[in-house]
């Protein structure tokens, strides 16, 4: 996947001004970099502005961004940390009907990034 152009990551963290917020950036763009692609333009959801579910607006912004065509590589943090399946399931539908390739970021610890 070394042709990718337009990338974009997508996370969750608890506040806007959590220090994770950082490690988590910092994975996005370092698991980017291990994938031979350029930043991701980073969707992040705070806590403060996440809906039932875990999910809220940047999500929203993302899928309009990908089904646009704006973007044509996903990463995304464990799914076990971003909440209520449903809208992920529907974001990972629509990557794949359009061949957007997605990949799995683990942000545990000091930040170390898995590749999925």
């Amino acid at each position: 996947m070394t042709d990718v152009r337009r990338p974009a990551g997508y996370l969750c963290v608890a506040r806007s001004c959590d220090p994770a917020a950082a490690v988590r950036r910092q994975t996005m763009l370092l698991a980017a970099a291990q994938r031979g692609w350029p930043a991701p333009a980073i969707y992040a959801e705070a806590g403060e502005d996440q809906q039932a579910g875990g999910y809220g607006p940047a999500l929203r912004r993302l899928e309009a961004a990908i089904t646009a065509g704006r973007h044509d590589a996903l990463l995304l943090t464990a799914p076990g940390t971003l909440g209520d399946a449903e809208p992920l399931m529907h974001l990972l539908a629509r990557c794949t009907a359009l061949g957007v390739p997605v990949s799995f970021v683990m942000t545990t610890g000091a930040g170390a990034s898995g590749a999925s």
